[in-house]
């Protein structure tokens, strides 16, 4: 039977869903009955006090959209808190890899203590460090940059890097002098610096810069980012291609990041996965007809080292250095067996 209570409930998550915040309430009553609904599987509660629907936090959020919404509930509970690092990041548009954003990073004023507990990291900060993303309180894009930068590992402070230069258009230049001017002893600093020495405004998304900084890390050159390629089909049409290297005797490798969303998306997709698929054989056979190699890549990829270490060197990528992480000896390797392919090849059903 629907009550008056559950119609209660039901409006004031539909004015959480257009905040685009979790519900929270002061009223213990109301707080009560809303456990209630947890236990029973009507809705999901992240953290203590906040509440979504389950239907609409599992389905119709996207991961990052639910940080937000915590994020933004924590603010209507807490409007004196400041978010630092990742929580400022992913408020500030940023890209943060899902698994970093279950950690809620607070900024305190100095010598008001540090104490931490999960999911809350306190960071000593000072107060003038303070702008605001969306009128919640965060620390400054640079700021957040740069905790994100020495905190995180390279790969992922390399997408924060990137993405702040890109949303944030900030150049590279003055990224790498800010870093410079900390002073202090910051923990994490050297990385800090040769993250910033990476950064790079062109890199699209957050997987494509986790991706070249994995080439950094195992000694690969660094390719060309974002290169347009005319079509051999049609002179006003033109290819862009995630990245390029050129070899010494002219030959170009072409290198792709296949991430799912561009197969998935309707936005992005044309309609279907099918019609994606179809372009994307269509652009491929376009980049091929030069002789030039497409190597194609996923985020699974890149996770496994090993095979992404493998798979370049087997494009013909040539290394430049010492790599910072240790990889298999070239002949002691043995040929890791590829990530499964959830997609079907259309080559597979014989379409043109």
């Amino acid at each position: 039977m629907y009550t008056r209570v559950d119609e209660a409930i039901g409006q004031l998550l539909n004015d959480a869903e257009l905040r685009t915040v979790c519900l929270t309430t002061a009223d213990k009553n109301l707080r009560r009955a809303l456990d209630r609904r947890v236990r029973a599987g009507a809705l999901v509660s992240p953290l203590p006090g906040l509440y979504a629907r389950k239907q609409h936090w599992l389905h119709g959020l996207t991961p990052t959209q639910r940080a937000l919404y915590v994020l933004g509930a924590l603010h209507e509970l807490h409007p004196t808190w400041r978010f630092c690092g990742p929580s400022a990041a992913v408020l500030q548009g940023l890209s943060v890899s899902h698994g970093l954003l279950n950690t809620i990073h607070l900024a305190v004023p100095p010598g008001s203590g540090v104490g931490s507990g999960e999911p809350y990291l306190r960071h000593s900060i000072p107060d003038e460090e303070t702008a605001e993303a969306s009128g919640i309180p965060v620390t400054p894009l640079l700021r957040t940059a740069f905790d994100c930068m020495r905190w995180l590992d390279f790969r992922e402070g390399l997408a924060v890097a990137d993405s702040a230069l890109r949303v944030g258009e900030i150049s590279q230049e003055e990224l790498v002098e800010y870093v410079d001017r900390m002073r202090g002893g910051y923990h994490g600093i050297a990385q800090a610096r040769m993250t910033a020495a990476h950064a790079d405004a062109r890199s699209e998304n957050g997987g494509e810069s986790i991706a070249r900084a994995a080439m950094w890390e195992l000694g690969f050159a660094i390719p060309d980012l974002q290169v347009e390629v005319p079509s051999p089909f049609s002179g006003s049409v033109l290819y862009r291609v995630d990245f390029r290297w050129r070899l010494p005797d002219g030959t170009e490798i072409y290198g792709e990041h296949d991430g799912d969303e561009k197969y998935l998306n309707p936005n992005m997709n044309g309609g279907s996965s099918l019609h994606a698929m179809k372009g994307e054989r269509r652009r491929e056979s376009g980049l091929t007809v030069s002789h030039a190699s497409v190597l194609r890549f996923s985020p699974a990829d890149v996770a496994d080292t090993e095979y992404f270490d493998w798979l370049l060197r087997y494009y013909g990528v040539p290394k430049e250095r010492d790599p910072l992480i240790e990889t298999p000896a070239s002949g002691d390797i043995i040929v890791p067996e590829p990530p499964a392919i959830e997609l079907v090849p259309v080559e597979a059903y014989g379409l043109d």
